[in-house]
């Protein structure tokens, strides 16, 4: 199953919550971001490559820098993300 944790979850559902784990809770907050910011959108800065991960850097929103980070299992399939903004 995937867990995500980032600050903007608390900020998309007006909750406490920075971390999430299954898919059902993170098709709700990715529901609840996206009609919250219904025009969401990240415009990629680099990205990186690592052993069963790759870390992206963009640019999200109210134009804050973002590195994503995203570790897979070994079916291929994220399994954890992390992310940092500035």
């Amino acid at each position: 199953d995937i867990e995500i944790s980032t600050p903007m979850i608390a900020l998309a559902t007006g909750g406490k919550e920075s971390s999430l784990k299954g898919k059902e809770a993170v098709r709700e907050y990715w529901r609840k971001a996206l009609d919250k910011f219904p025009d969401l959108h990240f415009d990629l800065i680099h990205s990186t490559a690592g052993v069963d991960s790759v870390a992206l850097f963009y640019k999200s929103i109210m134009d804050k820098h973002t590195v994503e980070v995203m570790f897979f299992n070994e079916d291929g399939k994220i399994s954890r993300m992390y992310a940092h903004y500035d």
